[in-house]
């Protein structure tokens, strides 16, 4: 709730009570107006309502527990160290008093803990969760008046002020040189070079410093900042490194020294709320507070105890990304087309393949964006609920919520469903429910890891299903890739007498070989506006395999991969290299980057490969 709702609801609950005549009320309300203060700060200084009474009061209204400020303990070296973190300036610009700091979280004083905004702008600026606390506004100028001289008055006023004074701050740290920080932590650490043993004070005194958790949080927010969908932490014999992958490129951002290994993997650990101590086996947790600002982005933290020390990768979900439809996915017509056909469909499964990485959550949820209508009932099970879609009922599964995806698909047939997503099939069971539930008037959605169309439907048969079962009901299988687009202002046209159109020519079905022709390549330069790499964002390559009478036929017969491409291509598919040719001859992506994320499809006996 906004600060004027808190104070109208304050106000209502003290005329519930009956602690005040509406007269006085009417009083504290014209000292509000004239001193432009809280209610709460007018009903104090009118010494209308004491501290004992004010504080159950605000605890009542928001549920989070009301503090005074003025009266802590609070020394001079704690307003130092908090104070690399959160600047004075934006602890007045927001109103705020840092009173005490966990290994990952500050517990912040604040005026209206309930309206969010000022929560994860501190979360942001500070790289650390932080825990809200709400005081009454007299509370809260003494104690920044004690604990903050230099300010020099009390809270500031006007929030669209405050929100730029708290961005400008975290720019200005985002823009900082990575050196210093670099140089602040590596000198906590070679001072405590002998008090490296994890599972003392002093561990843990070094992974809450501010000078590691600026080092951390940095590191990641710049990265995500750049566009990497995962961080690397990487510990080897000569040091640790950093790494991000950018539009689907690893990219090395930070070299450091050895001895920074264990603090900094300590300090993500703690970010992830797990024990910061060594790891003797794998763990996977999630860091889910402001990291960013203005996004909300969650992490997901993966770690592998390795020979040369623990190595974590953290997978970036970014909640704050608008969904991508359908024809922004990068589909040519005809892969479009077979597609919206597909979900048109009354029943049947539709599957969507590919590696980790290749977009296959963006594509399903663009699918559910294009079915979800206000007569259909759509219900998804998934690990994890990645984005959330207004109108459809979304259930997050996992071993730690104790659903399986087979056993909440058997529940959701009790559920009047019309369309049904699962965001992954893992195992037979999943899969045999999913094809069952698509038989019985369902269409289903689900997700699997191939590396092309005909192959979903081998692995589908090697989960021991029956061919007749898989036959009847897959409609639809599409195979997908994300390639680097061409930096639009640094791609250069390539000489048309050169030797790369034949060859690329020379790569493409005949019946294709016109409409390629007619374009032009484009090769990768470099430029600052793509970091001196060439590309600039992904585009994404499908494959869609139809079953037709005569792919049902040959699934049955339970005949091979190359046999069911033959048939899939007579039939129109397009290949995931074909995709991706056509791709480079509309001048999006270069030949190298085609064929690095391509291969050339074996063809069963009288099919040329392509």
């Amino acid at each position: 709730m906004t600060t004027e709702e808190l104070d109208d609801r304050l106000a209502e609950l003290v005329a519930s009570y009956g602690l005040l005549t509406p007269q006085l009320m009417d009083r504290a309300r014209a000292f509000q107006t004239t001193r432009h203060c809280t209610l709460g700060a007018a009903l104090h200084d009118l010494h209308l309502l004491t501290e004992d009474v004010l504080r159950p009061l605000l605890q009542e209204l928001t549920g989070v527990r009301a503090v005074n400020p003025s009266l802590m303990t609070v020394y001079p070296d704690f307003i130092e160290r908090i104070s690399q973190l959160l600047p004075p300036e934006v602890v007045r610009a927001l109103s705020v008093f840092p009173a005490q700091m966990e290994i990952n979280a500050i517990h912040v004083c604040m005026l209206n803990p309930t309206d969010g905004w000022t929560t994860r702008a501190l979360e942001a600026l500070s790289g650390c969760r932080v825990v809200p606390l709400i005081s009454h506004e007299a509370a809260l100028r003494e104690a920044l008046r004690t604990h903050y001289p230099a300010l020099g008055g009390g809270p500031s006023r006007g929030r669209e002020a405050a929100e730029r004074v708290a961005e400008d701050a975290y720019r200005q740290r985002l823009a900082e040189p990575l050196e210093p920080l670099v140089a602040a932590a590596l000198a906590l650490v070679n001072r405590n070079r002998d008090k490296l043993d994890r599972e003392g004070p002093e561990f843990e005194a070094m992974v809450r410093d501010p000078a590691m958790i600026r080092l951390a949080h940095q590191l990641i927010a710049r990265s995500i900042e750049a566009g990497a969908s995962d961080v690397h932490v990487e510990p080897g014999l000569d040091g640790l490194r950093i790494r991000a992958r950018i539009d689907g490129a690893m990219q090395s951002l930070e070299r450091l020294p050895p001895v920074m290994a264990a603090p900094l993997v300590g300090r993500l650990k703690a970010m992830a709320g797990l024990p910061i101590g060594r790891a003797r086996a794998p763990l996977d947790a999630r860091i889910g507070y402001e990291l960013v600002w203005g996004r909300g982005i969650d992490l997901r933290f993966s770690l592998v105890p390795a020979m040369t020390g623990e190595s974590v990768v953290l997978r970036v979900i970014d909640r704050s990304r608008g969904r991508l439809r359908i024809e922004t996915l990068g589909m040519d017509d005809s892969a479009r087309a077979q597609i919206e056909a597909g979900i048109g469909l009354p029943n049947g499964l539709l599957l969507v393949t590919g590696p980790t990485g290749s977009g296959k959550s963006a594509t399903l949820y663009a699918l559910l964006d294009r079915l979800n209508r206000d007569d259909r009932r759509i219900l998804t099970a998934e690990d994890p609920v990645e984005s959330r879609i207004p109108g459809v009922t979304q259930v997050q599964c996992g071993d730690d919520q104790g659903l399986r995806f087979a056993d909440v698909l058997r529940s959701f047939l009790r559920q009047d469903p019309d369309v049904l997503m699962v965001g992954e099939i893992r195992d037979a069971e999943t899969a045999d429910v999913s094809l069952k539930a698509a038989l019985t008037g369902h269409l289903v959605l689900s997700s699997l890891h191939t590396n092309d169309a005909p192959g979903a439907i081998l692995r589908l048969l090697n989960m021991q299903l029956e061919p007749f079962l898989v036959a009847s009901a897959l409609r639809l299988v599409i195979a997908q890739r994300l390639i680097r687009r061409l930096c639009v202002d640094c791609r250069r046209p390539v000489d048309p007498d050169s030797d790369e159109t034949p060859r690329l020519l020379a790569l493409v079905e005949p019946a294709l070989r016109p409409l390629v022709a007619k374009g032009t390549l484009h090769a990768a330069a470099g430029c600052p506006r793509c970091a001196g790499s060439g590309y600039r964002g992904r585009t994404g390559i499908f494959e869609v395999l139809r079953v037709t009478d005569a792919i049902e036929a040959l699934i049955v017969a339970r005949a091979g991969s190359a046999e069911i491409r033959t048939t899939a291509r007579r039939e129109g598919m397009r290949t995931l290299r074909e995709a991706a040719l056509l791709k480079v001859a509309a001048g999006e992506t270069s030949v190298a980057e085609a064929l690095e994320h391509t291969v050339e499809t074996t063809a069963a006996k009288g099919e040329p490969n392509v």
